[in-house]
């Protein structure tokens, strides 16, 4: 059973050497909320989803047992399951759009299928489906890479619904990360790197088949993108479970180092900026910073497992992936068969541009406030594509309106205002974390911001 949870959301005012502590807590987890999922299923992998129609953020989680979990996490202290998908495979998933599609983790037949959720509450299955795949990744520009057998590579945007293939690699295949046009293959006995500028003919540019891994199972690549960073699924201690290769020439991959937990396998490795965000199974979940992105430090660990070995049959049960892509910068974190829980991370404040998979092109932008952490006030800035009715509002960690900052129609372009660190009646607010959302017709984005006094 999961263990019992205390939330702590009152942060007592901090003395100046506490303001220089919490700079230097780089990468320090938190949890901000946690949902128990049903025990009969087997929980995978977990994405985000944001709802255009009113920017709610949403958690999907899949279930490989069928289905996936719909979880509005706007609220993160308190997540709410707003219903399962059912009739549709769940063991790996990705949004686009108002489209969710999912694999059932096998290589044959046709029964990957199309899920609707412009109603969260109402899903509706497409009688349209895919062939089978072990895991889907799709780019921001429209492309779904399937793997296993091979990768086969479908155009979602031009008929989202019956999607079309433009292109099949013949050969194993197991998992990929679409990183700016280039695509990393992780194909079990090797690594393979594609550019796909032309998704319709790719062109192998490198890769690497050392025989001291066990599986090339999946890796995300480094923010300057001279490193990157592979998981080994069937690393025993003492071999490594991360493999991290100097990509400056992606023609010639070099190793150049490693990590190792000898309690658990890895499984799924995600970086956004100098922060590196990891589902370590029976660990649980890891953050890293790579400051230095040669030499990973681990900054935090929170074990949400309720396993403690690496050997089977429990290696490969507990955290299955950290999604750190949501716009409000909350972590999300599956774990079989724990439940879905929700953190933040010291430093991580919200998605990289460029990075999520299966996010439309927003139509605003929201500035990371400055400075931050701040005392007695805040700049925000933003911007919208046209014309539109905007709304800024700060919030607490508790979901509860403190302030709304801005409450008007303005013209398209960029916009600058002013935070005090005071509420609606004019009383200044407590230290503590605050999320402030711009809302801009039916665009949406988050970010958190820290108050010291």
């Amino acid at each position: 059973m999961p263990r019992p949870l205390v939330f702590i959301v009152a942060v007592c005012a901090l003395s100046v050497a506490a303001v220089r502590a919490a700079r230097a807590a780089y990468g320090d987890i938190t949890l901000i909320g946690y949902l128990p999922l049903p025990t009969y299923t087997r929980i995978t992998n977990v994405w985000g989803w944001v709802n255009p129609a009113n920017g709610k953020e949403y958690a999907l989680v899949g279930d490989w047992n069928g289905g996936f979990y719909l979880v509005d996490v706007s609220n993160p202290a308190i997540p709410v399951e707003v219903t399962k998908v059912t009739g549709v495979p769940g063991f790996d998933l990705k949004p686009f759009g108002h489209y969710v599609y999912s694999c059932d983790g096998n290589s044959i037949g046709k029964d990957s299928r199309i899920t609707d959720i412009s109603n969260p509450a109402s899903p509706i299955v497409l009688p349209g489906a895919f062939n089978s795949a072990h895991t889907i990744t799709i780019s921001t520009r429209g492309h779904m890479y399937a793997e296993l057998p091979g990768v086969t590579i479908y155009d979602v945007v031009a008929d989202p619904e019956r999607p079309d293939s433009l292109y099949r690699i013949i050969n194993q295949g197991h998992d990929s990360t679409w990183r700016h046009d280039r695509l990393y293959d992780f194909n079990g006995g090797a690594l393979n790197i594609w550019d796909v500028t032309n998704p319709a003919l790719p062109v192998y540019v490198g890769g690497d088949n050392d025989p001291t891994v066990g599986y090339y199972h999946s890796g995300d690549e480094s923010a300057d993108r001279n490193y990157l960073y592979v998981c080994d699924e069937y690393a025993v201690t003492p071999t490594p479970d991360i493999v991290i290769y100097n990509i400056s020439n992606p023609a010639l991959p070099v190793r150049i180092g490693d990590i190792n937990d000898p309690t658990a396998t890895v499984h799924q490795v995600y970086v956004v900026g100098n922060l590196m965000f990891v589902g370590y199974y029976t660990s649980g979940f890891k953050v890293f910073d790579l400051t230095n992105p040669a030499t990973p430090v681990l900054a935090d660990a929170y074990d949400t497992s309720v396993y403690q070995t690496e050997a089977s049959p429990t290696a490969y049960a507990g955290a299955y992936n950290a999604y750190p892509f949501s716009p409000s910068g909350i972590v999300y974190v599956s774990d079989h068969p724990s439940g879905l829980y929700l953190f933040s991370v010291e430093g991580h404040t919200g998605n990289a541009t460029g990075v999520r998979n299966g996010a439309a092109p927003s139509a605003v932008r929201l500035a990371q406030n400055f400075p931050n952490p701040f005392n007695p006030s805040t700049t925000i800035e933003f911007a919208t594509e046209s014309r539109a009715e905007v709304r800024l509002r700060i919030y607490g960690v508790d979901g509860t309106l403190v302030r709304t900052i801005v409450d008007s129609a303005l013209p398209a372009g960029s916009h600058t205002t002013l935070w005090d660190g005071t509420d609606e009646r004019g009383r200044a607010v407590a230290s503590g974390v605050y999320y402030y959302r711009l809302d801009a017709g039916a665009a949406s984005a988050t970010r958190r911001m820290v108050l010291l006094k």
